[in-house]
């Protein structure tokens, strides 16, 4: 029965079946989610409840014990359910009679979703930014193998100066840490609690909002009512423009390795578990793997959109529009996750087709470095570029370049952070700093609801509601 109607009928007309299929649609899939979440926010109300005397001990006790045992069930939500925290209120009614229809006092399912959605969301944060550090590290110890290997750079699809495998691979380790830094901002607007503001407007009771918080593994409250509830999407909406820089990241690297993989190039090999057969050319080994994370990153782009366009007219205060917002929030994260889950094992697995890399300098693609040369014997930088350009036109200045002057292209760009000074020390010291903060930022979210799920003992002889 939904929690705001007298009583549960069967008989349901078709028209109030087809409105409830309607409100409650894809959405009863997605709180499925949320399940564990809405009772562990469940288990810190009855907490707060008890401290402010509108539960006995001993109630509070049973409250909490009966939801815990909720935890290891396998709950489903249906339609008539309409949500997931009717479904677990309904649940802790069914066993405990009048003392679960206390469990919703002095509180909303406004907060309520807000609790489950940002508890969720850590949740699978702490798994997105462990699987981008694995990513991290992948690229890393790939650069660290190629640092030495030649690779020509390239400027609007066309070579450009010598570069290196190290260099490449490097970049997008470097896009990847500085991908954490908006990740972080959102992390930090995800981890303060809105549990206690009711729909919107706070209730009128002296609930410690403070404790809930500290019980579930907050690190802070967050304080006006109205903007707690204002934050429904908006937060997502962040969190997901965050991922949508790791998206762009992993696009581009995608596409990378699909030209510099192909025939043309043959640069580098996709390990075989990552590219797939054609049903009808017998020859062909696909980059799938790359072409569907490029395509995710496309369709990534959507829920950012879809989010947008969501909030931009809604006024202040709760709307049944937000319901929408989950579908955006759970496909972002999963994308998000699925590929960065993917592409470490790729990394790992690349072959480096060292001669084709060398056979692709030119002098063309020493030209730069024929200028400096000159400008070191006193030429002028500008007189040298008309003199290098003049013999690039001619016979005389084309043609392939040996080995050794690739390799010693390389070598004389020792600035930080150029082909012969990749930093990778530096960006390896950044990784397992990061790797730290996420894992104790994650300890602390596991110790925190593996505290709320420990059961209690309820004494026999106390009030039972």
């Amino acid at each position: 029965m939904k929690v705001w109607e007298l009583e549960y009928r069967e008989d349901k007309t078709d028209l109030e079946r087809l409105v409830e299929q309607f409100t409650a649609g894809r959405d009863v899939d997605f709180d499925a989610r949320l399940l564990d979440f809405d009772i562990y926010g469940s288990i810190a109300h009855v907490s707060a409840l008890e401290e402010v005397e509108l539960l006995a001990p001993n109630e509070a006790a049973k409250l909490r014990n009966q939801l815990r045992s909720l935890l290891d069930e396998k709950l489903e939500i249906a339609p008539e359910d309409e949500d997931v925290h009717t479904r677990v209120e309904n649940e802790v009614t069914s066993e405990l009679g009048k003392l679960g229809e206390k469990l919703h006092t002095a509180r909303s399912r406004n907060d309520q979703v807000l609790v489950d959605l940002r508890l969720f969301t850590k949740s699978r944060l702490f798994q997105v930014a462990e699987e981008l550090l694995d990513l991290v590290g992948s690229l890393l110890e790939f650069a660290g193998s190629g640092s030495e290997i030649p690779m020509v750079g390239y400027t609007h699809y066309r070579e450009a100066m010598p570069s290196s495998v190290g260099l490449w691979a490097a970049s997008y380790a470097e896009a990847l840490l500085d991908d954490l830094l908006p990740l972080d901002a959102a992390y930090e607007l995800l981890n303060r609690s809105p549990l206690g503001v009711g729909a919107g407007y706070g209730v009128p009771v002296s609930l410690n909002r403070k404790l809930t918080a500290d019980l579930l593994g907050f690190d802070g409250v967050q304080n006006n009512a109205i903007y707690v509830m204002n934050s429904r999407g908006k937060f997502e909406f962040n969190l997901l423009s965050a991922l949508g820089g790791v998206q762009l990241d992993l696009s581009r690297m995608a596409e990378d390795l699909i030209v510099f993989s192909d025939e043309k190039f043959n640069f580098f090999e996709i390990p075989e578990p990552f590219t797939t057969g054609s049903s009808i050319m017998p020859q062909k080994e696909n980059p799938d793997v790359l072409e569907l994370v490029r395509g995710r990153a496309a369709a990534f782009s959507g829920h950012l959109s879809n989010l947008f366009s969501l909030l931009h007219g809604l006024r202040s205060g709760y709307s049944r529009d937000l319901q929408e917002s989950k579908k955006a929030l759970v496909e972002g994260l999963d994308r998000s996750e699925s590929s960065l889950a993917v592409l470490p094992p790729l990394i790992d697995g690349l072959e480096v087709n060292e001669s084709e890399l060398l056979a692709a300098f030119t002098e063309e693609v020493l030209a730069t470095d024929r200028v400096f040369d000159r400008v070191q014997a006193g030429q002028t930088f500008r007189a040298a570029y008309r003199e290098v350009k003049e013999l690039l036109e001619s016979a005389e200045g084309a043609g392939n370049i040996d080995a050794d002057r690739a390799k010693e292209a390389i070598d004389r760009r020792k600035h930080r952070g150029g082909p012969g000074d990749l930093q990778l020390v530096s960006a390896e010291d950044k990784l397992e700093e990061e790797r730290k903060r996420w894992k104790e930022r994650k300890e602390l979210f596991r110790d925190a609801l593996a505290e709320l799920k420990e059961p209690e003992e309820i004494d026999s002889g106390g009030d039972s509601g």
